[in-house]
């Protein structure tokens, strides 16, 4: 089996007049975390995408058509590496750090939903896909249901991960985020409560690793635009291909709010699994099956 090559080419962006928006630092214990999540004999790239004004980071790996996974308020693209060239050669994947997060760029503001959406388009306006699968998880999952409403044009396909409808509460006092509540903590609770409580620690702890990728305006404006977030009943006009999957175990994206998506999206599919709210964490090996089934089952 031929050696898997990891080419990592990291950009140097505009710096901000506040620490809070310097960028990550990547060590060698980063890489090597990374190197290990991904399944050997496969070439993966990440790279810098210009978007004329912000600059986003992108796993991709495979060949084929694209699937373009996006990550939730409390992680980054390294969740979806062993998933990125699961489906090649029929599926080029595309995992992205939204703005904010990972080793995107990290502008003053803009981490709301709307504005994640609208940087996607941009994306895939750049690298020339004019419909994608695209597969979010929680709040990745709340972007592209907004994304899918407004440019249904663009999707092909639609994957939505532990994700709600509505608004998703995850913190009681977000103001205080940063000050005087830090961060990190702050993202690093949100993380622990999402696994079930006996769930061993090297399940969670590349999640918590990354936290230091992001920050608390990052987080902040982030939780208070899922706090704001309403699309239910609109979900209708969604006619694409649809597959929702939901942990049994998940307290947040509930299975009721699961199938309450499913009832509005013609022929969606809905998948349990017996799991919090990272599934793919959790039950790689089903998360694998369930969404290749899907994909094998798309009109060509």
């Amino acid at each position: 089996m031929r050696a898997m090559t990891i080419l990592l080419i990291v950009s140097i962006v505009g710096a901000s007049g506040c620490a809070e928006f310097t960028q990550p630092v990547r060590n060698n214990r980063t890489q090597q975390a990374l190197a290990e999540s991904m399944p050997p004999g496969h070439l993966f790239q990440r790279h810098m995408i210009d978007l004329n004004g912000l600059t986003l980071s992108v796993l991709e790996a495979g060949s084929g058509d694209p699937i373009i996974f996006v990550h939730g308020v409390v992680t980054t693209s390294n969740i979806f590496p062993q998933y990125v060239s699961a489906f090649s050669p029929d599926f080029r994947g595309i995992a992205v750090d939204l703005r904010g997060y990972g080793d995107s760029e990290k502008p003053p503001t803009g981490f709301t939903i709307d504005q994640f959406s609208k940087d996607l388009i941009r994306l895939a306006d750049v690298l020339k896909i004019d419909r994608a699968v695209w597969v979010g998880v929680s709040m990745g999952g709340m972007i592209l249901q907004l994304l899918a409403l407004e440019h249904p044009e663009r999707v092909r396909a639609l994957v939505l991960v532990s994700t709600t409808d509505g608004p998703m509460i995850l913190d009681h006092d977000i103001p205080t985020i940063g000050v005087p509540r830090d961060y990190r903590e702050v993202s690093k609770q949100m993380i622990v409560e999402s696994f079930p409580p006996d769930t061993p620690l090297p399940t969670f702890r590349p999640l918590l690793e990354r936290i230091p990728t992001w920050n608390a305006t990052v987080i902040r404006e982030a939780l208070t635009s899922m706090l704001q977030f309403n699309v239910h009943g609109q979900l209708s006009r969604i006619s694409v291909p649809t597959l929702i999957m939901v942990g049994a175990k998940d307290g947040v994206a509930t299975p009721t709010i699961a199938k309450g998506i499913q009832a509005q999206i013609p022929g969606a599919q809905l998948v349990e699994f017996n799991t919090g709210h990272f599934m793919m964490a959790e039950d790689p090996d089903q998360f694998r099956t369930v969404l290749g089934n899907f994909l094998k089952g798309l009109p060509r």
